[in-house]
């Protein structure tokens, strides 16, 4: 009986996921067909629509399933056009520095909130909140003049930087340092351990679910750029995937669909491999 009742729920539930993933299906399987057929499935796609004189109405024709799988588009990819590899190099200088600062700079930051007792500091929290809720575009131009300022423009380092010290990144290891019990910091102090064994033997272990967290999401936030670099770099040989992806032109949009299944894939692996930890991390931000 508790089957039955939960069964509706579960067709429900499978529907809003396809519905979700068919995008991504879409892609993948476009990236296996022939130039030929997406020529045919996707040639017209700005007159999908087109209304003649006659009162009638053409469709475009969008298949799922290529007629012939072939490999065409990744080949074409990988060896006839090197500058995909070029820009996803850029895409990984760009993401994985920013990921590790944020590592360095919300764990420290997130110890000191949750470990030592000193005057205002929930004030100070209250201000990381405020800033981490603002959108970039509130600081757009301080960065800006600031990176100007440094002689940075036109390097990662002026999007590297800013991005590297996010308040989020406090924010999230904070929520997760607060499950652990404060003996467990005290029964170290009394066995001799400074702060820097606190911080790395318990600190750090402790709260691996909200570092999983923080990995998946900066990962991904950063890894979909494309306001900073447009900004920011005026040398189109600096800019990451994502920027290039939106500037191929429409008689290349068959590598479009190569393209963006390559690009995705990092984001993808990395979600699936720390899956149970980014949900328990989540689960205990949204406890505390």
């Amino acid at each position: 009986m508790k089957k039955a009742r939960t069964l509706p729920v579960k067709v429900f539930l499978a529907l809003v996921a396809l519905v979700y993933i068919a995008p991504i299906l879409i892609i993948m399987t476009n990236s296996f067909m022939k130039p030929g057929e997406i020529a045919r499935n996707y040639g017209d796609q700005y007159d999908a629509f087109d209304y003649t004189m006659e009162g009638k109405t053409h469709y475009a024709e969008y298949h799922l399933i290529p007629e012939v799988v072939s490999a065409e588009q990744y080949l074409a990819l990988f060896f006839t056009t090197p500058e995909y590899l070029d820009m996803f190099v850029n895409s990984l200088r760009l993401t994985l520095p920013i990921v590790l600062l944020q590592i360095v700079t919300g764990t420290a930051a997130a110890y000191g909130f949750t470990v030592w007792k000193f005057r205002f500091k929930e004030i100070i929290f209250c201000v990381y909140i405020i800033l981490m809720l603002l959108p970039f575009q509130t600081t757009l131009v301080s960065n800006y003049i600031i990176a100007d300022r440094l002689k940075i423009l036109n390097t990662h380092l002026s999007i590297i930087l800013p991005w590297g010290f996010s308040p989020f990144a406090a924010f999230i290891m904070r929520q997760s340092m607060k499950g652990i019990p404060y003996s467990f910091f005290e029964a170290a102090q009394i066995d001799g351990a400074n702060q820097w064994r606190k911080f790395i033997h318990i600190a750090v272990p402790l709260s691996a679910g909200g570092l999983a967290s923080l990995v998946i999401l900066v990962f991904t936030d950063c890894w979909a750029m494309v306001e900073q670099p447009l900004i920011f770099l005026r040398d189109a040989n600096l800019e990451p995937l994502s920027v290039f992806l939106s500037q191929i032109g429409r008689e290349e949009i068959g590598l479009i669909f190569a393209a963006s299944v390559f690009y995705m894939t990092p984001a993808v692996w990395i979600f699936l491999y720390g899956q149970e930890y980014f949900e328990q991390g989540i689960k205990l931000s949204a406890i505390k």
